[in-house]
């Protein structure tokens, strides 16, 4: 998995990372991202970059589709009719600074992308938007498993295995946490 991360490869899958999670997959880019941060600096900035492009497209996608996707949407794991209510209502009175506050609300860019096609808002507006609702914590989540990764870069050689399972633990613990609070405000 380490020279996964470290391989050009690792780019070319956050990309489709992004893309997956923009659209039907339930799991952030951030998990990879995190990992490639953790194991090589230098692809912090490439690997956000292409899970932003994928998350783009992947929400253009959801975007001109969103007659068909909006039903789906409530399939795909967290996701409730609650939730799409929520956002429907977040993004008409708050329009794209709800889709910025989205990974603060707990609501996948995926319904945004899909609500803003509803009603009818500009493509080019989502794929302006998307950069700056996306971007942001991609970027953060790298750098700070870049940081670790640099800090303990001998432990991470070393013990692959067991920084393996620290990460996945910490997504684990990431994720309970989410679908408890989603639990909370949407039943």
């Amino acid at each position: 998995m380490g020279a996964f991360a470290r391989s050009p490869l690792a780019v070319l899958a956050a990309g489709l990372w992004g893309y997956a999670e923009a659209t039907h997959f339930w799991l952030i880019p951030d998990i990879l991202l995190a990992w490639i941060g953790l194991h090589r600096s230098k692809s912090i900035v490439p690997s956000v970059v292409a899970a932003t492009i994928g998350a783009t497209l992947g929400g253009a996608a959801m975007h001109q589709n969103a007659r068909e996707e909006r039903p789906r949407l409530t399939q795909i794991p967290g996701i409730s009719d609650a939730m799409v209510v929520d956002a429907h209502e977040r993004f008409a009175s708050q329009g794209w600074g709800a889709v910025v506050r989205a990974p603060i609300d707990g609501i996948p860019y995926k319904v945004y992308a899909t609500e803003s096609g509803a009603v009818g808002a500009p493509l080019a507006e989502l794929i302006a938007w998307t950069p700056v609702a996306r971007a942001g914590r991609f970027l953060l989540t790298a750098l700070v498993a870049g940081l670790i990764g640099v800090v303990f870069s001998r432990s991470v050689r070393r013990n692959e295995g067991g920084w393996l399972v620290a990460t996945l633990g910490f997504w684990v613990v990431v994720y309970l946490r989410y679908f408890a609070r989603l639990g909370r405000r949407y039943g």
